[in-house]
């Protein structure tokens, strides 16, 4: 009886652990982040300095993924969609790969943001496993090609699709490597086939299943094409989304316009504050700071009607995210909260979402994700 009892807590434990370890790690890269970010906003890219930022920056980006390695120890499987710019997310996703030498990149992106709701670690998970599998077809070297475009699809092709008629967002990447045999092709989104020798029983197959799954979730659909001796093609479609924001710009053409109105920003870690402070000073917001649920609650109540959005943690102690969203509701039905946390995203955090939570941001973010966050959030 006490071998089973010790076998049915440990996993609880190191669950538990890895998902706190996580959290406190986001915590530290964002505030590394968010000073860098803003430092990296006030160089021009021509500096060479700018370089050295900004691969630090993608350095930081490296250290979260293995934050999000603890969360999947965390037995972590949630979905958390919110608006995305396929654009930058397949520009971030290809900066993170060390391309050879012999390999050729070829990026055809649409000039206007591509937005999508969808949840910005799967599709990101979808993105890597077909860019990985493109590269592992050129063991010569070839050319990567990827194209991101906004497509229509009518009642033939929709059906044809088994999608909707509508607008929608594609995805397509074309490696000019090895290909495969029509019956290799036929099997690929199964998880118990692999066409790599090198690959084990313990893994093969499973990345393009999941990849095809993740697509499937949110509505989408994925399709491959291959032959051998020229290539393969993989195409992955999804619903557009349509909200108001203006066109990205340059980092360094971010704008800083002065009084943009007041945020409440909430955190149990003081270097979250600092830094979240400074970020929403340097894009032209005043900053109220509360480094807890019963000080912020005071707070918005004293400043009843001049608070324009509530960034808030989920995770602290005494008064939790969920419990403060819920009071400071009670006192503004029409309160803007945007969500933030390193925690993985888990039961919690989604009945936030489903009572009016307008944003999720997660940590470790920077000036640029933040700028983008609030546009969003409060130019509708």
């Amino acid at each position: 009886m006490q071998e089973v009892l010790f076998n049915n807590e440990v996993p609880d434990c190191v669950e538990a652990f890895a998902g706190g370890l996580a959290h406190d790690f986001n915590n530290l890269l964002t505030a590394i982040k968010g000073r860098i970010s803003m430092v990296m906003n006030g160089i021009k890219p021509s500096d060479p300095i700018y370089q050295h930022i900004r691969q630090m920056i993608l350095t930081i980006d490296k250290g979260s993924e293995i934050a999000k390695k603890l969360m999947g120890i965390a037995n972590v499987d949630e979905y958390y969609e919110c608006s995305i710019d396929v654009n930058r997310m397949v520009k971030n996703v290809v900066e993170n790969f060390k391309l050879k030498k012999n390999i050729v990149l070829d990026m055809d992106l649409d000039p206007i943001p591509l937005m999508i709701k969808a949840d910005p670690d799967k599709i990101s998970q979808v993105l890597i496993t077909i860019i990985e599998n493109a590269i592992q077809a050129m063991p010569n070297g070839g050319k990567l090609s990827i194209i991101a475009e906004s497509v229509m699809l009518l009642n033939g092709t929709a059906a044809a699709y088994g999608l909707e008629t509508g607008s929608y967002v594609k995805i397509t990447i074309v490696d000019n490597g090895i290909g495969m045999e029509n019956q290799v092709l036929e099997k690929i989104f199964n998880p118990s086939f692999s066409y790599r020798q090198e690959s084990d029983s313990a893994t093969k197959g499973w990345g393009l299943a999941i990849a095809k799954n993740i697509v499937h979730h949110h509505d989408g659909m994925i399709e491959a094409w291959s032959s051998p001796n020229i290539g393969s093609s993989f195409s992955i479609i999804l619903p557009s989304y349509e909200i108001k924001i203006k066109s990205d710009a340059p980092r360094e053409d971010i704008a800083i316009n002065g009084e943009n109105g007041t945020i409440l920003l909430v955190d149990d870690e003081q270097m979250i504050l600092d830094v979240g402070g400074e970020l929403c000073k340097a894009l032209g917001y005043s900053v109220l700071k509360a480094g807890s649920g019963k000080e912020a609650l005071n707070i918005y109540k004293k400043n009843s009607g001049k608070i324009d959005l509530v960034i808030l943690d989920m995770i602290m102690p005494e008064m939790n995210g969920l419990e403060l969203f819920e009071a400071l509701k009670k006192f503004d039905p029409d309160i803007k909260v945007l969500l933030t946390t390193g925690y993985s995203f888990g039961e919690k955090m989604q009945a936030v979402i489903d009572r009016g939570i307008k944003g999720y941001l997660q940590k470790p973010y920077g000036f640029e994700e933040v700028s983008l966050k609030l546009k969003e959030i409060l130019e509708k």
